[in-house]
């Protein structure tokens, strides 16, 4: 996978989420030796259970703040849905939305 978005992509995977924000020493090992850094959320949408997309957007501008880091699902119906108008709605609160980089202030 990670050749595989180097060559579509031209980029280089430098982040891992654990499933379930849970680690081990057997992952931190694997994570480690592929050179990613672990990173987490401080916003968990719980879109895999929510299915309204109105409900989570309201439920997102609520936790709108500096610094966010949200959880979202590219699975969830109403992620897609919600996801846009969700962007827009930040930008209109006057933030921008940042790579983890730039938000953790680390070189490229």
């Amino acid at each position: 996978m990670q050749q595989l978005i180097q060559i579509e992509l031209g980029t280089t995977l430098k982040w891992f989420r654990p499933p379930y924000g849970v680690t081990n020493p057997n992952l931190k090992k694997a994570v480690s030796t592929m050179g990613y850094s672990t990173i987490g959320w401080s916003v968990r949408s719980l879109d895999t259970v929510q299915k309204d997309s109105g409900k989570l957007f309201e439920k997102m501008k609520k936790k709108l703040k500096p610094g966010a880091v949200y959880l979202f699902h590219d699975t969830s119906k109403a992620t897609s849905e919600m996801l846009p108008l969700f962007l827009q709605y930040v930008k209109e609160q006057g933030y921008e939305v940042v790579s983890l980089h730039k938000l953790l202030h680390l070189p490229d």
